[in-house]
């Protein structure tokens, strides 16, 4: 099954109808489902009705200026209640909201297109959204099996492998905490069936892909 078909439908809040459904035409060719809010509240209450859409990958696009909540401010609601959606945001603006949605940003939106805009330049900017999402969504569910596995691990396996991600051989940790090297060998053993590794080379790939993922 692709990526695409394992996606939540895109989010679409614009009040403006005729380009709404402009852009829902656009989205069905290109082969997405779409979902289309008049408004931000509407989106809320959605997200609000349904947390757990908030782990799968997709994508917000969203007007800035909305009936009552304006799109930053819809942006800055989601960021603080669900601060565990993986969904980037694309704002669309007009001429005068470019120093707002520049704002946006700087607050985590995606991208933003300006009025009036090819409506292709969205498709381009929808793909590099969703690859983000998915890549957030991968490595947040990495982070999470990384930690799963972390907590098997008994206080003398702990120890020990921090020392094999130091470098030391199996002697080496068994002089260091006075352990035959027999030892610590049937504690490597379980602490790779533990992490879910064969070598060495996989167990210092995930943990420095964890610290690298963990606080990203």
């Amino acid at each position: 099954m692709s990526a695409q078909l394992q996606q939540h439908p895109i989010q679409l809040i614009e009040d403006d109808i005729a380009l709404a459904q402009s852009l829902l035409m656009l989205l069905s060719a290109s082969n997405y489902t779409c979902v289309h809010y008049k408004s931000a509240e509407d989106f809320l209450a959605s997200v609000k009705s349904n947390p757990q859409a908030l782990h799968l990958p997709t994508c917000v696009v969203s007007d800035i200026r909305l009936p009552k909540l304006s799109g930053m401010d819809m942006m800055a609601v989601l960021r603080k209640e669900h601060p565990e959606c993986v969904w980037p945001m694309i704002l669309i603006t007009g001429h005068a909201d470019v120093a707002m949605a520049v704002e946006a940003m700087h607050m985590g939106a995606f991208d933003f297109l300006t009025k009036p805009f090819d409506p292709f330049l969205l498709t381009q900017k929808l793909a590099l959204a969703l690859e983000k999402s998915h890549q957030i969504k991968a490595n947040r569910d990495f982070v999470a099996t990384y930690e799963s596995h972390e907590a098997l691990l008994s206080e003398q396996e702990r120890k020990i492998f921090g020392m094999i991600l130091d470098n030391l051989t199996s002697r080496e940790i068994a002089e260091t905490l006075g352990n035959s090297t027999r030892t610590i060998e049937v504690h490597r053993a379980s602490i790779f069936k533990k992490m879910g590794v064969t070598s060495i080379l996989d167990l210092a790939k995930n943990s420095e892909r964890y610290a690298l993922t963990k606080n990203a």
